[in-house]
């Protein structure tokens, strides 16, 4: 134990009246005892450093300590150690800290309760191997606590696990901490989520996630094998599937049979609008657009809220786009409601761009469907679309050659005969 920088010349001034006070008869038993007291009375006078040397020292008379003793004498200590001004002190009470945490759980069995504070001080310590001593005791503390952890002491876990993880050189180690990166992920977003502690917590470990998990050969064996793991209670699996679920369309990993088999099992469990969703998405992913759109429409019959059913109608504007239906797309980009509607004109100005070639017989009369994308690109509200549509309207040589003059108007027969001032930009 690392006593001995904490007892200093006080414990030897207190030895010389143990050594009188044993030739008057005094027992070990008697000492045990006179040492508890002298902690306790010190205990209720807040004299934390003469708490400390008395426990250290009754624990030395005693052999052991009852279990009672231990918290006062662990925050006797912490006291101390936050008390002290000089460096070198404060570092000696840090290790007689763990020394008693350590002692107390060899005599007593491991305390749960104490295990995030233990892997807290491994870390501030920073001896050689008390980064894995500080992931043992974190594992126990942080699982234990759970929603109610400390959110620091939870983004230390995780970025000590990453590190553990980064500096291990034996494959096979290697990969049991790249897979509990993984699940603690999860785990760690749950307890985030439950103890609303914040988006800036899931995001912090989606850092250290993102970096070990890069690709799909990677994490979509990880998860196929979770999978077989799934927790019994509903709402835990659905959590978890549902977490695998984002965590792969995050990556890219959605043409996957793993994803298909992850919302195979989230319709089964929560034929949701969520759910339904999730095999939209699949359905894109593997190129069934009409597939992926007659769903979205099903989807749109369940929505929830004007946000939810503004991103489905936005969906459904998308994948008529990536299918080259731009007709269809022109019309769900307009029907796009909400907080997405500036998107859906977005969608609706490039799909009669993308059709102006085939909207014409002269070049004047193809770049004259410009000008009804540039109504669009407008009301989109983005600048950048704005600019590209008004780029390609007819020139000054392009109306002259059509034998037109500014100020006239055009006609556009492919988009319901809209009329249109001829102009240039």
């Amino acid at each position: 134990m690392k006593i001995g920088k904490l007892i200093l010349g006080a414990l030897f001034t207190l030895s010389l009246g143990l050594v009188n006070y044993a030739q008057d008869g005094g027992t070990e038993a008697d000492e045990c005892t006179r040492y508890k007291a002298i902690a306790g009375n010190a205990y209720k006078a807040k004299e934390f450093e003469k708490v400390t040397r008395s426990y250290i020292r009754a624990q030395k008379e005693c052999g052991s300590l009852e279990m009672v003793f231990y918290n006062p004498f662990i925050y006797s200590v912490q006291q101390s150690m936050n008390n002290a001004t000089d460096e070198t002190v404060k570092a000696a009470y840090l290790d007689t800290l763990i020394s008693v945490y350590e002692t107390a759980q060899a005599t007593h069995g491991v305390q749960k309760a104490w295990q995030s504070y233990l892997g807290y001080y491994y870390m501030m310590q920073g001896a050689p191997d008390n980064m894995k001593k500080a992931d043992e005791a974190y594992q126990i503390g942080i699982h234990h606590e759970a929603e109610k952890v400390n959110k620091g002491f939870l983004q230390q876990y995780y970025v000590n696990l990453y590190n553990l993880w980064v500096q291990e050189q034996d494959e096979k180690e290697k990969a049991k901490y790249k897979k509990r990166i993984i699940t603690e992920y999860f785990k760690l977003s749950d307890y985030a989520n439950k103890g609303n502690m914040g988006a800036e917590i899931i995001d912090f470990v989606s850092v250290y996630m993102n970096r070990a998990v890069t690709d799909c050969e990677s994490i979509l064996p990880e998860i196929e094998s979770f999978m077989k793991e799934l927790p019994q209670e509903i709402e835990s699996k659905k959590s978890t599937v549902k977490n695998f679920m984002a965590l792969l369309e995050k990556q890219e990993c959605t043409s996957s049979k793993v994803y298909a088999s992850l919302v195979d099992t989230i319709i089964a469990i929560d034929p949701s609008v969520d759910a339904v969703l999730a095999k939209a998405k699949l359905q894109i992913s593997r190129g069934n657009s009409s597939g992926a759109i007659a769903t979205f429409k099903d989807a749109l019959d369940m929505a929830e809220g004007a946000d939810q059913k503004s991103d489905i109608e936005y969906e459904i504007a998308s994948a008529y786009f990536r299918s080259g239906s731009y007709k269809a797309a022109h019309s769900a980009g307009l029907a796009v409601t909400g907080k997405n509607s500036g998107k859906g004109y977005e969608i609706a100005a490039k799909s009669v761009s993308s059709l102006s070639n085939s909207c014409g017989v002269s070049t004047f009369e193809r770049k004259s469907n410009y000008y009804y994308a540039v109504e669009l690109a407008e009301k989109s509200g983005n600048g950048a679309l704005i600019s590209s549509m008004k780029s390609q309207c007819p020139t000054s040589s392009d109306i002259f050659n059509e034998d037109k003059a500014v100020g006239e108007t055009v006609t556009l027969e492919c988009w319901s005969n809209k009329t249109f001032t001829i102009k240039t930009y």
